[in-house]
């Protein structure tokens, strides 16, 4: 969804379907947009109606405090104030290619990538004073600042600016869903929609805690003759089977925390500064804080650093271009962390069996795979291309190579580690073509150009068509993975998560 900046308050609306948790909901929404003064408002008053005239009720729960907080906090698209380039910016909403500095640690995050499945409300500012420069950024505020980063730039000494950043996502499972907020994530939770139930070992629709459950692990042994057995009438207990089969307690998150954490230090120097040339080189640090797990012994390991001991930036005309070199001195590390797909990434899934047909959810962090990489080097580069008034165009490449894990082998062996990303999109409307974007994603593989689906994999398209009478067609479409089985592959239609919105908007 886009809403375009007004001058004056205004109505945008739209009508069409969306694709929710696999579903396909129809949708009816308002946007109001109201500007003052420099202050823009825009709100997302959207239902969700499915073919037996349900409501989505995620977006109107008021059932409890945190429901109503978040069913309110829900209703802003954005609140703006200013531009990013202006001495004071501030946003609060739907935030997209968010990057710090050189993007070490930040870049191109958002925490719009499943939306409309999931809706987050984040918030940017920007501050220049005497010389320095600040900004700041959070991912969502129901999350309760869940992800957040500062960032300082100090005026220049000897004409070199220094800047420290710092990040932290003080627990990745936040990033999972919980629907009936009993902090067991929709994908360990038995009952998703039920508060006081969470387990159902056998599967048979009645959770192991319920007193009407006689069979928790269904071997069809009843497990205690007690006064919750119909007709037993004895003041006595008898235990039947003392070997019961049972699930795990899936992970609770209000007291489960997988934190992770990053500082930076970069510096750089202007080379030449004209109107339609400017040539800048810089150099990066960063230190992870957290940890991962050593793939070799099964132990805890503190994450590791990253150096660019050099990077060039130019701009000249329509074009931008970055070359830098990357070294990873431990491995345990991934330039660009907090990137576009972070809250797909962030806390992910894989089956795990426990023996005789009982089978549970293994959630997976981004943090806990880093120990999968090792001592790695190798260059990247970034070019970002105008072509003319109407197309825009980027593609950024890394190529590192060093120790890398081999899950067949069980041993680190040297091998590439490859990054590609791309995109396209219309800067101006053609005809009746109003919007058009493309992007692809595809990092930390031996080979991106043999385009293997991969968890670290996103593909998607936008397109909106002119109707006529101020009313457009809005097609959206992305793709993503998820290896459920954790095999290492995304070969089931299952592993296969898409988000389709089709919707006419309009405006009044």
């Amino acid at each position: 969804m886009v809403l375009n900046a007004q001058s004056s308050p205004s109505v945008q609306g739209a009508v069409g379907a969306v694709t929710i948790d696999g579903k396909i909901w129809n949708q009816i929404a308002l946007r109001p947009v109201v500007p003052i003064g420099k202050v823009a408002v825009a709100l997302d008053i959207v239902l969700y109606i499915d073919q037996d005239g349900n409501i989505h009720k995620d977006e109107w729960d008021f059932s409890n405090g945190t429901a109503t907080k978040n069913t309110l906090i829900d209703k802003i698209y954005y609140i703006r104030y200013g531009q990013k380039w202006e001495p004071l910016y501030l946003k609060v909403g739907a935030l997209d290619g968010v990057s710090m500095g050189y993007g070490i640690l930040a870049n191109g995050y958002s925490n719009s990538i499943q939306y409309p499945q999931v809706r987050k409300v984040g918030m940017e500012m920007g501050v220049k004073r005497n010389g320095f420069s600040f900004y700041g950024f959070t991912n969502d505020f129901k999350e309760n600042l869940g992800v957040a980063g500062f960032r300082v730039v100090t005026p220049p000494f000897m004409g070199i600016p220094t800047a420290f950043s710092i990040i932290s996502d003080r627990n990745q499972y936040l990033g999972l869903k919980d629907s009936d907020e009993d902090g067991r994530p929709d994908l360990v939770d038995d009952f998703p929609n039920d508060i006081t139930y969470w387990l159902d070992t056998d599967g048979d629709n009645i959770a192991d805690r319920d007193p009407s459950e006689w069979d928790i692990d269904g071997d069809g042994i009843t497990d205690t003759l007690d006064s919750n057995i119909p007709g037993w009438t004895l003041d006595t207990t008898i235990v039947l089977d003392d070997s019961i089969s049972r699930k795990p307690e899936p992970l609770n998150i209000f007291v489960d925390e997988k934190p992770v954490s990053a500082v930076a230090l970069d510096f750089g120097y202007p080379l030449v500064k004209e109107k339609h040339l400017s040539v800048s080189v810089y150099a990066q640090i960063a230190k992870m804080i957290g940890e991962t797990v050593s793939p070799e012994n099964e132990e805890k390991v503190d994450l590791g650093t990253g150096i660019v001991p050099l990077g060039v930036s130019a701009k000249f005309g329509p074009a931008t271009f970055n070359l830098e070199y990357h070294i990873m001195p431990e491995g345990r590390f991934e330039f660009g962390y907090w990137n576009r797909s972070y809250e797909i990434d962030r806390a992910t899934f894989s089956s795990n069996s426990e023996g005789q047909g009982v089978s549970s959810m293994n959630i997976v962090t981004k943090s806990s795979k880093l120990g999968y990489y090792g001592k790695q080097k190798g260059p990247f580069s970034r070019l970002n291309l105008n072509l003319g008034s109407y197309l825009g165009t980027g593609i950024s490449y890394q190529n590192l190579f060093g120790k890398q894990w081999n899950f067949e082998t069980q041993q680190f062996e040297e091998n590439t580690n490859q990054s590609f990303l791309a995109f396209l999109r219309l800067r101006k409307s053609i005809s009746k073509i109003k919007t058009a974007e493309w992007y692809y994603q595809q990092r930390n593989v031996p080979n991106p150009f043999d385009f293997e689906l991969t968890e670290n994999t996103i593909l998607g398209y936008r397109l909106g068509l002119e109707l006529g009478n101020g009313m457009i067609l809005v097609y959206n479409f992305r793709r993503s993975f998820r290896d459920l089985d954790g095999d290492g592959k995304v070969d089931g239609p299952d592993e296969v998560v898409n988000i389709t919105t089709i919707e006419t908007s309009f405006s009044f």
